[in-house]
């Protein structure tokens, strides 16, 4: 009776969010150690120190996980975006603004390599298709500042949405590559070289007149 009893006020009921978020913090520490392929929900479970019942009280499967952690991931791009982009008027340097976003967004997931390394090293094709779900949100807040400097008639006028994804997936793409070990460029160079590709294209000028002309 006495054991049951120290058992039962051992035991700590917890609100839903914060047993979730040990759940995703004990994730991420399986994940780093084992990779995704290999970790299971029981070793999620244990390091969490709750029954592997509870775990399926938050997330339904191993790839969930994988998921939500992205997501957390990308709701810090969110959180960094709606920072810059907040109270802007049509007056602002939109280059300025968008080449400041991208400088966050980058250092952010400078920040984060650790994770974007576990996640596509070792995750399935199915935890990717719901990585890249949440990877949409970032697309559609970048065409947003696109499309406000357009508006603005600060930003050459082109399809937001099209200028968004070729930013978005060229540094996702160069950073992967840098995070990945396989390049040799650092994260100045690709700052840089944002900034230089931003400018370029989005502001009009000379240049896309003789464009212009030339079609």
């Amino acid at each position: 009776m006495s054991g049951g009893s120290e058992a039962t006020r051992k035991r700590v009921i917890k609100p839903a969010g914060e047993r979730r978020a040990e759940l995703l913090d004990a994730a991420w520490d399986v994940f780093a150690e084992r990779g995704v392929a290999d970790a299971t929900v029981s070793d999620i479970a244990a390091r969490a120190e709750v029954a592997k019942g509870s775990f399926y009280l938050h997330f339904s499967a191993k790839e969930q996980v994988v998921a939500a952690l992205w997501e957390r991931y990308v709701a810090g791009y969110l959180r960094l975006a709606e920072d810059v982009l907040g109270d802007r008027t049509p007056q602002d340097d939109w280059i300025g603004v968008l080449t400041g976003l991208l400088d966050n967004l980058i250092d952010h997931s400078m920040e984060h390599a650790d994770l974007h390394r576990i996640i596509y090293g070792s995750a399935d094709a199915k935890a990717l298709a719901l990585c890249e779900e949440t990877n949409q949100q970032v697309i559609a807040l970048l065409a947003e500042a696109i499309q406000r400097g357009m508006d603005a008639g600060v930003l050459r006028p082109g399809s937001a949405e099209v200028f968004a994804r070729v930013l978005y997936h060229g540094v996702h793409g160069a950073l992967h590559d840098m995070i990945s070990g396989t390049v040799p460029y650092g994260k100045d160079e690709v700052v840089a070289t944002v900034r230089n590709i931003a400018g370029r294209v989005l502001r009009p000028g000379p240049a896309a007149g003789r464009e212009q002309r030339r079609e």
